[in-house]
């Protein structure tokens, strides 16, 4: 089911251990990407979203506090303030606590409020934060696309239209995806 988000087997409050049994067949490398964090989503996908490719902020952790904390990322903000980011959870893989499995722990020590499985293109992922905000317009997404590497989409202030919050995180996602397998 490339290129589609599909929920856990039980719908939206899939089992917590249906992603830890999910096995990553086709890991993605996503080294190229830790100095070019706006390079993961295509101009194409930025465009059909109302973004513009050439407005992404990357920020890097030898200069900015919070990618100091969690790695390298990107940030896209269009004209009404929505904003669509994509977060390269690097240091969690230094520290021994990267890719899917080290989210999930966190969720279990009661950091994030909100874990509910789901896969994007055939690889493992949950919507997760500190609380449930998609109702808010603001929709987080991780992906396990390694044993010790996730990738993360937050698209934030949808707040007209907030589901469209979790589809423009998924849509990104999938892209993210189709270029790291070099399908774009």
């Amino acid at each position: 089911m490339d290129g589609e988000v599909q929920l856990g087997e039980s719908g939206n409050n899939p089992s917590q251990a249906s992603v830890g049994q999910q096995e990553i067949s086709e890991p993605l490398d996503i080294s190229a990407y830790l100095s070019n964090p706006c390079g993961l989503v295509s101009a194409e996908k930025l465009g059909e979203l109302g973004f513009s490719s050439s407005d992404g902020e990357p920020h890097f952790p030898e200069d900015d506090e919070l990618a100091s904390q969690t790695g390298p990322n990107c940030i896209w903000v269009e004209q009404e303030n929505s904003s669509i980011s994509v977060i390269l959870p690097s240091k969690n893989t230094e520290r021994g606590v990267g890719g899917l499995e080290g989210l999930r722990a966190l969720h279990e020590q009661g950091r994030y409020r909100l874990w509910e499985e789901t896969s994007v293109a055939g690889y493992p992922a949950a919507y997760f934060g500190v609380s449930d905000a998609r109702s808010s317009g603001d929709c987080n997404i991780t992906v396990g696309i390694a044993d010790d590497m996730a990738f993360s989409v937050a698209a934030s202030s949808f707040r007209d239209n907030p589901a469209m919050a979790c589809q423009v995180a998924d849509e990104v996602a999938v892209d993210v995806i189709e270029n790291l397998k070099g399908e774009r």
